[in-house]
């Protein structure tokens, strides 16, 4: 009967926290911006909507960038593992050669790709 009544205690806790903060963070979301428009529309400043499909979309870029860049940290260490525990054996010493050249040309492509994303953006934004 005591667990019954904490998970229900606790629940109850949990629920009203997480109701509480999702309101203030709403609240203060919308009155932050609604005064930056004011305060920095009056003096010139042009204000993009934060929830804008092309700052999405730099946001998912953005998360995608540092997604591969953990995937090729894990890429490369796995790399080095074949290659320690190859024990003179050329062919694996060729496959973990190979991951860690075409781990890299990925890494370049995907930093070049992100570069010229960041690039355009700031173009747009400029003009």
């Amino acid at each position: 009967m005591k667990k019954v009544f904490y998970f229900t205690v606790g629940i109850i806790l949990f629920s009203n926290l997480f109701f509480n903060a999702n309101i203030i963070k709403i609240s203060a979301a919308s009155s932050f911006w609604d005064g930056f428009d004011k305060t920095g529309g009056a003096i010139g400043y042009k204000l993009t909507d934060p929830r804008s499909l092309p700052q999405k979309i730099g946001k998912v870029l953005n998360i995608a960038t540092v997604f591969l860049g953990v995937v090729f940290l894990g890429l490369m260490i796995y790399a080095g593992y074949l290659w320690m525990l190859a024990r003179g054996n050329e062919q694996e010493v060729e496959k973990a050669k190979n991951i860690i050249i075409y781990t890299v040309i990925g890494l370049v492509a995907v930093l070049g790709a992100y570069s010229i994303t960041q690039l355009m953006a700031t173009l747009w934004v400029k003009s």
